[in-house]
């Protein structure tokens, strides 16, 4: 249940169609998360060709790391890449990832996708159709017992006031809500790939967690960064 300070919902956010320098914070988002480079996103088989063509040098370089060599066509990098993880075609990605992130063919992919979102409000409907975003209740289940703005923060604090890092997050959101009651703030990424979403949802979040997460806890409404690849 929602305080009563809450049910009112005093809280609202502006969210802010993304300019270039957020397209390059998201990056890490993209090229820097191996579950992008998954069987169950961009190297699955439904949607493998539409990937490869927007990401080819890309998929050369994941290629020819794989291997350890040059690549000789096309079809080789698909015989490669086709229905694998990060984990079967490397075992060193936390290094890989940073000469990916740097490497500027590949920062330009990355925007030409980004560069096919549009703004587009989401509703309950669609928050609970997609992967990776929606209410502490959804994400974390049974793990908080009070889902209001106060027991939230008082909940991911240790008993010396230090907030656990992997919470620190959150609860920036939460208190820059409560002291400021509106916030502008960038919008989050959500992809729909030809198959859909992870773990039978229609769409996957791919920027904008922590922030999604607050605002829909806060019954905030919601605007993201729409990319969709089923069209």
């Amino acid at each position: 249940m929602m305080g009563l300070n809450e049910i009112a919902n005093p809280y609202s956010i502006t969210w802010l169609e993304p300019t270039r320098e957020y397209f390059i914070q998201e990056l890490d988002e993209l090229l820097g998360n191996n579950m992008r480079f998954s069987k169950n996103e961009f190297f699955h088989p439904q949607n493998y060709d539409l990937m490869y063509s927007i990401f080819p040098h890309t998929f050369k370089m994941i290629a020819e790391h794989a291997k350890d060599d040059e690549v000789e066509s096309e079809q080789e990098i698909k015989d490669i890449l086709l229905d694998k993880e990060i984990s079967d075609l490397m075992d060193d990605w936390d290094d890989f990832k940073k000469v990916l992130l740097k490497d500027e063919q590949s920062q330009r992919e990355g925007f030409n996708l980004f560069n096919k979102g549009r703004m587009e409000d989401w509703d309950d409907d669609k928050i609970n159709n997609t992967f990776y975003m929606g209410r502490f209740s959804k994400e974390f289940p049974g793990m908080f017992k009070d889902t209001t703005s106060s027991g939230l923060i008082k909940q991911m604090t240790d008993d010396d006031g230090e907030v656990n890092p992997n919470h620190k997050g959150y609860v920036d959101n939460i208190e820059n809500l409560r002291n400021e009651r509106h916030r502008e703030l960038p919008v989050p990424f959500v992809m729909k790939l030809p198959t859909g979403g992870r773990e039978k949802n229609e769409y996957t979040l791919i920027g904008g967690h922590k922030r999604s997460t607050i605002a829909n806890q806060l019954n905030v409404p919601i605007s993201v960064w729409f990319i969709d690849l089923s069209e």
